[in-house]
């Protein structure tokens, strides 16, 4: 199954600079409980701009470029590839980003993880494609600074 895990502030920005425009220690701590000991994706800029390298995750990161092999990460070089080849699986896969990789990867996500940021940010990427028209609230949690929320896929989207 593909999912996604994602902050997004009210324009649906979700980064700056290839980091994170928002600091919100509770929110890291949902996207941790979130994805611990899960297999999350991201795309190879997120990864190589995170500032630790997600402990206790299973990671595979896309990258365009053949020679990119780091260490104790799993590479693919065709998103939709894997896409295809996990959508069906009853493991789970979160996309955690970019951009470009969560846009691709959108149609094919059937569960979200989604911290709605309460204000607005300087921000200079976009979850554009994002519509919570297309999704069902499972759970909701409301915090200080934003509203968690546990999605699933509208059947007929």
């Amino acid at each position: 199954m593909i999912s996604f895990s994602v902050a997004i502030d009210p324009n649906k920005g979700i980064g700056y600079r290839n980091v994170l425009p928002w600091h919100i220690r509770e929110e890291l701590q949902v996207f941790k409980r979130n994805t611990l000991f899960k297999n999350i994706v991201m795309g190879q800029t997120t990864f190589d701009n995170l500032p630790g390298k997600l402990k206790d995750r299973y990671i595979t990161v896309v990258s365009l470029d053949p020679d990119y092999h780091p260490e104790n990460v799993e590479v693919y070089h065709d998103l939709i590839g894997f896409l295809e080849e996990h959508e069906n699986d009853e493991e789970e896969y979160i996309i955690c980003g970019g951009a470009s990789i969560f846009r691709q990867a959108y149609p094919y996500a059937r569960k979200a993880y989604v911290s709605f940021i309460k204000k607005e940010y300087d921000v200079d990427t976009y979850f554009d494609v994002f519509d919570l028209k297309d999704w069902e609230i499972v759970e909701e949690e409301d915090h200080e600074e934003f509203v968690y929320r546990l999605l699933k896929r509208k059947e007929n989207v």
